[in-house]
């Protein structure tokens, strides 16, 4: 039970199938029920005010509305740009002055885990 939502920049679609999409990864963070609205929202508004150093490389954002906690991620479009996605994952923890550590996946990788957990 939940629900997902997305903002994605104009003409690229919340998929990893998507072209934009395809040779990038994610950034996520883990929220409990009362800080999740206010981290998607200054997210949201990072994203919309443009205050991203590398914002050309992101995508959009998600958001997994769960039971126990909720997740946020951000998406991006070339994972082998080490350096903007390290720019992007810092420059996003500081902005909602997240102090646990947040993961990044490639697209390619998640994909291969989310088909070896269907088998």
């Amino acid at each position: 039970q939940g629900a997902d939502f997305y903002c994605f920049k104009h003409n690229i679609e919340p998929k990893w199938e998507d072209p934009i999409c395809a040779n990038g990864g994610k950034w996520t963070m883990s929220f409990p029920k009362e800080k999740s609205d206010k981290s998607w929202l200054y997210t949201l508004l990072a994203l919309i005010g443009e205050q991203f150093d590398h914002g050309d490389e992101i995508c959009g954002a998600v958001v997994n509305i769960r039971g126990k906690q909720d997740r946020i991620s951000i998406w991006t479009k070339n994972a082998s740009i080490e350096a903007a996605q390290m720019s992007i994952g810092k420059q996003w923890k500081e902005f909602l002055d997240y102090n646990n550590s947040i993961g990044f996946i490639i697209h390619e990788d998640a994909k291969k885990l989310d088909r070896n957990a269907r088998n």
